[in-house]
């Protein structure tokens, strides 16, 4: 599932995260790598199979090694401040 279809599959009342995957996705101010890793570390934080499937999938092979171990310790921290 691309980030696209994920957007399109959640419901009306989303409308807001729809919103925000989308600035994120144009964000110009962040850099390939930056931007894959915050989509990772959030879809790892929310702890949702297709989320983090789709993401995983769509961003995982544009990040270094380092940087997706980056993304996951990122993601814990967010876990534990939740």
């Amino acid at each position: 599932m691309s980030i696209e279809a994920l957007k399109n599959s959640l419901p009306e009342y989303a409308k807001d995260l729809k919103l925000n995957l989308s600035s994120l996705a144009a964000e110009a101010s962040l850099t390939e790598q930056q931007r894959a890793g915050t989509f990772i570390a959030c879809a790892l934080a929310a702890r949702e199979r297709s989320t983090t499937s789709a993401v995983m999938s769509e961003f995982a092979p544009k990040l270094s090694p380092e940087a997706l171990a980056a993304a996951r310790a990122a993601a814990s921290i967010m876990a534990m401040n939740n």
